[in-house]
């Protein structure tokens, strides 16, 4: 059975919070008179009176989603029998014990859909309400594109079990109870019709609580997690090789990637946390902050390099260009860079988001700019945060992954790929005899760009 991951839990525990109070919102709507009790009623009219005009009070949008796709003309035009016909084809759809696939065959293909989210609304006590929107809903839940009616009831019910045991009923004994099929239905609608942040506007998911969900977006493009594979050699290797000092300085073993010096970064994070951090207040940078923050920051030791310069890769790099730029609007930069480095201000999509929108100017390639983002959070929070670089995360992904590393500046696809890391630092710490960071995960990185995998 397909399983929840950690941003569906949450997006569920939101629903839950959001609708357990309101009856009404941004996308949904559980009051009364609810869109069942208005269908029964125009049902009602249409059978005792049939006619054209009876029935596009039935088959219309605001009751059956399905219908917006071509309107009761749809049906109307293509309706080769009497509108008495037309009526006990609609009783008998509302009366019937089970789905009867035969229906099918007498409206057009187009109208198929409308016509299994209809049998659902009739009685969704006892029906699963299946439009096209929940359809859609329930394949960013991993249930995937199903044909026949038979098969996508059978992912209904499957996805409606790990709901309930997830969040339960949860309009169930409120003011504003509907039956639970259609409080499903409602919350895949607003899944599938909404993009991360009208889900967060609509569900109020405020960081750091629904900080896991940012990158719900790259996960819908992409279908699932990112899953890794084959890492077992790289992983025993590398902490063999870290387990035996192999990436201190002037050390020579015969260890994957003991030419490397890495602990350097270690050194450096030392400097940043005991002599820059102690200076201000990352979460409250002032103007004045800036540019000592940005100069504090550029020291060469113990390297012969300027530190950030080096790690966004020497020469054709965009610090320079950085630093001038915050300087130049630094009570913009100061807001901008307490934002992106506070984990509690909000959705590490929207802190990058807002990153590139103040630094457009930084670069023409997205991709540079994410590196001077990401490198910043890994000199300050090296536990939680990669530095981004294009060509080393494309040669880790490409090796051991079904993922493409997309070009420019994607904040989601970063979550996704950090994500995948994250595992990796959990794996490597198994193994590894010294508390594991993601400066480590960003040595293996390096070296699997630069030497390939052991």
């Amino acid at each position: 059975m397909t399983q929840f991951g950690p941003r569906h839990e949450k997006l569920l525990d939101a629903w839950a919070t959001t609708i357990e109070t309101n009856g009404r919102g941004n996308g949904f709507d559980f009051t009364s008179p609810t869109r069942t009790n208005v269908l029964e009623q125009k049902i009602e009219a249409f059978l005792d009176s049939p006619s054209e005009d009876e029935f596009r009070d039935v088959w219309q949008s605001e009751l059956i989603r399905g219908a917006a796709f071509g309107g009761s003309n749809a049906v109307l035009n293509n309706w080769n029998q009497p509108i008495d016909a037309l009526a006990e084809f609609i009783r008998e759809i509302r009366d019937a014990t089970s789905y009867d696939p035969s229906w099918e065959r007498q409206i057009p293909e187009y109208v198929i859909p409308a016509v299994r989210e209809f049998y659902g609304r009739c009685d969704p006590e006892t029906r699963p309400i299946l439009s096209s929107a929940a359809q859609r809903g329930l394949s960013t839940f991993g249930f995937g594109t199903v044909e026949s009616f038979s098969d996508a009831a059978g992912a209904l019910r499957d996805f409606q079990e790990q709901y309930c045991d997830h969040i339960g009923h949860v309009t169930a004994g409120t003011e504003h109870e509907v039956a639970l099929s259609d409080e499903i239905e409602q919350f895949l609608h607003l899944v599938s019709t909404s993009d991360e942040a009208e889900l967060r506007k609509t569900l109020d998911m405020a960081a750091p609580t629904y900080e896991t969900f940012a990158g719900w977006d790259a996960l819908q493009t992409h279908g699932n997690p990112i899953e890794l594979h084959g890492l077992s050699t790289v992983l025993d290797s590398f902490s063999a090789a870290s387990n035996s000092a192999a990436y201190e300085r002037d050390t020579a073993l015969e260890q994957w990637g003991d030419d490397h010096w890495e602990t350097w970064k270690d050194e450096y994070c030392a400097y940043v946390f005991g002599e820059v951090l102690s200076k201000c207040d990352l979460t409250e940078l002032q103007a004045a902050d800036v540019e000592p923050f940005l100069d504090d920051l550029s020291v060469a030791e113990p390297l012969s390099n300027v530190i950030p310069i080096y790690l966004l890769g020497g020469r054709w790099q965009p610090w320079d260009t950085f630093q001038q730029l915050s300087t130049t609007k630094p009570d913009k930069a100061a807001t901008v860079l307490s934002n992106l480095l506070n984990e509690d201000a909000g959705p590490l999509v929207d802190r990058l988001e807002s990153f590139n929108d103040l630094y457009s100017e930084l670069s023409d390639s997205g991709s540079e700019r994410m590196s001077v983002a990401t490198m910043l959070l890994m000199i300050v929070h090296p536990d939680q945060y990669v530095m981004y670089r294009y060509q080393m995360f494309d040669d880790f992904f490409s090796e051991f992954s079904d993922y493409s590393v997309p070009y420019g500046f994607n904040p989601g696809d970063y979550v996704l790929m950090l994500d995948a890391l994250r595992g990796v630092q959990a794996d490597l710490d198994t193994t590894t005899d010294h508390d594991v960071r993601m400066l480590d995960v960003h040595s293996l990185l390096w070296l699997v760009h630069r030497k390939g995998p052991p």
